[in-house]
């Protein structure tokens, strides 16, 4: 029976660790899991500590009001992990908090798991370094986020990306349907709602003034967020769900997106859309100082090119947004173009099953079965601008 620490900070991880946790219960079943995330893993079997996924804390500004919280917790983790010592600590993205607990771990004789790697690739890419030497076995879901790590002698695979896995069983998004109908992704994280949500809102009344038979739909990830929004939609009617994204996403023609993981579910479904983000100023500063890539949503990483139209901090008005908006919804050129983008960002992520593969992993570096090598073949060559990176 081996004994494994989970964490995960955000509402993405949750998810993902959630399938992780199934898909190895169903392989060892007397193994054992407890950690910190979110009430999806605990819905999958794992003894919730704490939920950290759905505090969702994000942002340099947004960290700093909440570092006395956060020290309590990390302090009482690396206690935790001296106590119970377990097989392993297995830390899904989440960088600030979770390399610093594996640091811990590290001192304490722990093995570290990291799947869903930090992106090294964007900011911060002396990180690459510390992983190098915290990390026992690296994850990944990007096909070339494997060759970074094998050059700095990181044990890597390549599992494919877990989102796949989640969606599989929803239908793709069928452009023809008769209704027309919009969906508003602005985030899941109050900060994130406060800046986003009224610059959608706005672009969503002038595409109501267009198409007054358009239906907007708005996911909540729970009750309390949809309460928030309704105060923030003054008046505008939108239709605030508490969950039912994907059912969205399976009949939406066109979507406002917030940058992050909604970006790359919004694209695998095959909905054409627009990124919208705004952060605190401060925020925005640092990142505009330390962030190393020239588009934010994981899309146009992938694409390596401007497939999406990204609206960042000043330029996520209603004046810049609805242009594009009404072109995209429309049987344009553009919306084409970008339907057949999507579809190859999605065949460019392979399969499903890196759940499996990843708890495939996972087992064998736990039982001396697996030298981590990648399921999936040979990496994919790195996009134009990720060379180097083993320079710092």
């Amino acid at each position: 029976m081996k004994r494994l620490f989970f964490v995960a900070g955000e509402s993405s991880g949750d998810i993902h660790g959630s399938n992780l946790i199934r898909a190895l219960r169903a392989a060892r079943p007397d193994w054992s899991f407890e950690g910190l995330g979110g009430v999806l893993m605990a819905e999958a079997g794992m003894d919730l500590r704490h939920d950290l996924a759905g505090e969702a804390i994000m942002g340099f500004a947004e960290v700093v009001r909440h570092l006395l919280p956060i020290r309590r917790l990390f302090k009482d983790t690396v206690a935790r992990l001296r106590e119970t010592r377990p097989d392993a600590l297995v830390l899904i993205d989440y960088p600030g908090f979770n390399l610093r607990l594996a640091a811990e771990a590290k001192k304490i004789g722990i093995p570290v798991v990291y799947y869903i790697s930090p992106q090294v690739w964007a900011w911060k890419k002396r990180r690459i370094h510390t992983i190098a030497r915290l990390v026992d076995l690296m994850l990944v879901i990007f096909p070339f986020e494997e060759e970074l790590y094998r050059r700095v002698g990181v044990p890597c695979a390549y599992v494919g990306h877990p989102l796949l896995d989640h969606i599989a069983r929803y239908a793709g998004a069928d452009a023809d349907k008769e209704d027309l109908v919009v969906g508003l992704l602005p985030g899941s994280r109050e900060q994130e709602l406060r800046r986003i949500a009224p610059v959608m809102f706005e672009v969503a009344a002038g595409i109501r003034e267009r198409l007054p038979e358009a239906r907007f739909v708005v996911p909540c990830v729970n009750e309390a967020r949809a309460e928030q929004l309704r105060a923030l939609a003054g008046g505008f009617p939108a239709e605030l769900r508490v969950g039912g994204m994907y059912d969205l996403l399976s009949r939406a023609r066109f979507c406002l997106v917030a940058s992050g993981t909604a970006t790359l579910e919004t694209a695998l479904f095959g909905v054409p859309m627009a990124i919208l983000y705004k952060t605190s100023p401060m925020t925005y500063w640092i990142a505009r100082m330390v962030v190393d890539i020239k588009h934010i949503g994981i899309v146009n990483i992938l694409a390596k090119r401007g497939v999406v139209p990204e609206f960042i901090q000043h330029a996520a008005t209603r004046e810049t947004v609805l242009p594009a908006a009404l072109d995209l919804i429309d049987g344009t050129p553009a919306r084409m173009r970008m339907l057949d983008d999507l579809n190859a960002v999605r065949e460019g992520l392979g399969g499903v099953g890196a759940s499996g593969r990843a708890a495939e992993k996972i087992i064998g570096l736990l039982e001396g079965t697996s030298n981590g090598q990648a399921p999936l073949g040979a990496p994919a060559a790195l996009p134009a601008g990720f060379g180097g990176l083993n320079h710092g």
